[in-house]
């Protein structure tokens, strides 16, 4: 009786410890910045640019593609508007040096934000481009901008 336990107890650390180097260990989930870029990608040259737009479906402007890609990626809620996301609570201002690909990157005149697109990384960025161009992969154009984010 005791010799058939042990061999069950056997049979089990056998079976979960195959499982495991079969498996391998669980892998934590992606950060906020590899959710943003996932989603962010996705819509490359598939979305047009519509103003006051802010779906897939329908199209984006700017602040739309921000406000739906960060809250797809369950990072935030954000107004549709690039000031407004500039200002909104937790949104804090970071060195181009520390930014991170999810960061926001908003292009100022006059102390005021026109324009907001995602950080690529690289000085790159994904944005609602133009009626042209839809959403695009590209440099940042301008020396007027500003990172800011709410998750690092």
């Amino acid at each position: 009786m005791i010799r058939r336990s042990l061999l069950a107890v056997a049979l089990a650390v056998l079976t979960l410890s195959t499982l495991f180097v079969v498996a391998g260990p669980a892998t934590a989930a992606p950060g906020p910045g590899a959710r943003i870029i996932a989603i962010a990608k996705r819509y490359v040259g598939h979305a047009r640019y519509v103003e006051g737009g802010a779906t897939p479906r329908h199209g984006f402007d700017c602040s739309g593609y921000t406000m739906y890609v960060w809250e797809h990626a369950h990072v935030r809620r954000l107004p549709h508007n690039a000031e407004a996301q500039r200002h909104v609570h937790g949104m804090h201002r970071i060195a181009r040096s520390k930014a991170r690909p999810g960061d926001l990157v908003f292009y100022l005149s006059g102390g005021y934000a026109y324009h907001v697109a995602i950080y690529a990384g690289h000085g790159m960025q994904y944005a609602a481009a133009t009626p042209r161009d839809g959403i695009r992969y590209q440099h940042i154009w301008s020396r007027q901008v500003e990172f800011r984010t709410t998750w690092h």
